[in-house]
């Protein structure tokens, strides 16, 4: 049952209410944030350029304003949402029903298999070019992605067991329940609402999942990620599939960097692809892909 159901919306006026909802979670978010900075870190905020792995005390900081942010930009308001269009809150986002285990076993092999496919999509993003009339606009996207990619590894530094436990929560778990109850949750089933059709459901919520993050060097890769997550919420008809998936190559990405910073892995761990000499695993990784891809996407399953 919904808190408006006897006032029986339109669409478009369910959309203003997620928008509202969402936009309100945001702003109370970056008021904490900034009550938070302004006592523990006075100009934090300019200073992260020039912060080194041993900022301890700032990278803390960082890391706690991080998890405010990902709790009311993401999970507060689908929530919030959730209640309003459905008092229970599970049903509205996918989250009573779960598929058997060997969903959760292909999913890892599947993401794995993908990845020497996925550098190369990298790679290739990265090396786009805008027109020669952008070239400040080019310079700018640049400049703020290595930015947020440098404020990332700081944030992942740590060489101890504690840290990479921490950071696979935070980096890891936290954007992977934030962002699959808002894109996959919210918005891929109110898209859903509009359009009746999944897959241009599935392709909008990834969009904006991949829009959200401004980072258009890496927008591709995202925004296929992002419909792989899609579409695993509905062939299962469960959220919980795509967390897992979305937790595991966040936590993929984490465990990597740990290791780099331990000298037991090389840093071009993640150019694993891109090389001529790759490409039969390439190739074998795309046929695996395609094998468990199989199992995961061909039908809708029955969920427990």
């Amino acid at each position: 049952m919904s808190l408006f159901q006897q006032y029986n919306l339109k669409l478009h006026q369910k959309s203003a209410i997620i928008i509202f909802c969402i936009f309100i979670c945001f702003v109370a978010g970056q008021f904490i944030n900034v009550v938070i900075s302004q006592n523990f870190a006075p100009g934090i905020f300019e200073r992260t350029g020039t912060l080194t792995k041993n900022d301890i005390a700032e990278i803390n900081v960082l890391k706690i304003l991080q998890f405010v942010s990902s709790l009311f930009s993401f999970i507060i308001p689908s929530l919030i949402i959730g209640f309003v269009f459905n008092q229970s809150g599970k049903s509205f986002l996918n989250l009573k029903k779960s598929p058997p285990l060997w969903y959760y076993v292909l999913i890892p092999l599947f993401l794995f298999s993908l990845m020497p496919l996925m550098n190369i999509i990298i790679q290739w993003n990265e090396s786009l070019s805008l027109p020669e009339s952008m070239t400040g606009i080019e310079q700018k996207m640049k400049s703020m992605e290595e930015s947020s990619k440098n404020l990332i590894e700081l944030m992942i530094s740590g060489t101890t067991g504690f840290d990479l436990f921490i950071n696979v929560l935070l980096v890891g778990m936290l954007p992977a329940v934030g962002e699959e109850l808002l894109f996959r949750g919210v918005l891929q089933k109110h898209f859903g609402e509009w359009f009746k059709n999944p897959h241009i459901s599935v392709f909008l919520a990834a969009f904006v999942f991949s829009a959200i993050h401004f980072q258009f060097y890496g927008f591709v890769p995202r925004l296929i990620l992002g419909m792989i997550f899609g579409y695993l919420v509905y062939f299962s008809g469960s959220i919980w599939p795509a967390v897992f998936a979305h937790f595991f190559n966040n936590s993929m990405a984490v465990v990597a960097m740990y290791f780099t910073n331990t000298g037991k892995l090389g840093s071009d761990a993640n150019t694993f692809g891109t090389q001529s000499s790759d490409i039969y695993f390439v190739i074998t990784g795309l046929l695996f892909a395609v094998l468990t891809g199989f199992f995961l996407f061909r039908k809708k399953i029955q969920t427990n």
